[in-house]
């Protein structure tokens, strides 16, 4: 933990990666090459818009678009400072496929160790016990999350019953029209939607039943 606090003050300090000598030493360089490779550290520590304007301007447009708008998905609420820093930083560049102490990358230990802190936050923010209960927290969305439920307690082919898509429920929920299957969820499994009744906007659970039982 000392060697991150401090990483953290020399980033405060502004310092740039060319700098941090230690991290990126151009010493060892042949002499014919370190002319070429000093623009290397520069385009580490240049800004989007002068690496690439079009992406930057692209941005700035989605950055007006929201604060012009009133978004009402809960998931596509403003996020914080702090959370843009935490997913923009160092830890995208690593693979951490699989689970902590059992990654098939090496060069893992601090990626277990944060997705360790977030099970035990998530356990700890539903008053879980660990002795009875586990987490994963590595879907990005709810789409994953779902898929990672239906293939934990089903085999290739089992039914899947589901609130249609037009009538309030989700793709990842095994949409399909008379033609298509849209969902891989209905690709995987056999899904049969049920619907509201539209005099009422509610679900009709006497029809639910009877599809229950021809399915």
């Amino acid at each position: 933990m000392a060697m991150a606090t401090a990483l953290r003050k020399l980033s405060a300090r502004g310092q740039p990666l060319s700098r941090l000598t230690p991290l990126y030493s151009m010493a060892s360089l042949p002499a014919t090459e370190e002319r070429s490779a000093v623009t290397w550290p520069k385009q580490l520590n240049a800004p989007l818009e002068e690496v690439d304007p079009e992406i930057a301007d692209i941005i700035e447009l989605e950055k007006a678009r929201q604060w012009k708008g009133l978004e009402l998905i809960p998931s596509e609420n403003f996020t914080s400072l702090s959370v843009m820093q935490a997913v923009g930083s160092v830890m995208t560049n690593k693979y951490s496929e699989g689970y902590p102490g059992a990654r098939y990358y090496g060069g893992n230990e601090y990626i277990d160790m944060a997705e360790t802190l977030c099970q035990k936050r998530a356990l700890e923010a539903f008053n879980l016990d660990p002795e009875k209960w586990g987490v994963n927290v590595q879907p990005l969305s709810g789409s994953p999350a779902n898929f990672h439920v239906y293939t934990a307690l089903l085999k290739p082919h089992d039914r899947i019953m589901a609130l249609d898509l037009p009538h309030g429920g989700h793709l990842s929920h095994g949409y399909q029209t008379d033609t298509k299957k849209i969902s891989a969820v209905s690709i995987f499994f056999e899904t049969m939607p049920y619907r509201l009744d539209e005099s009422t906007g509610l679900i009709d659970y006497d029809q639910v039943g009877e599809k229950c039982r021809s399915f």
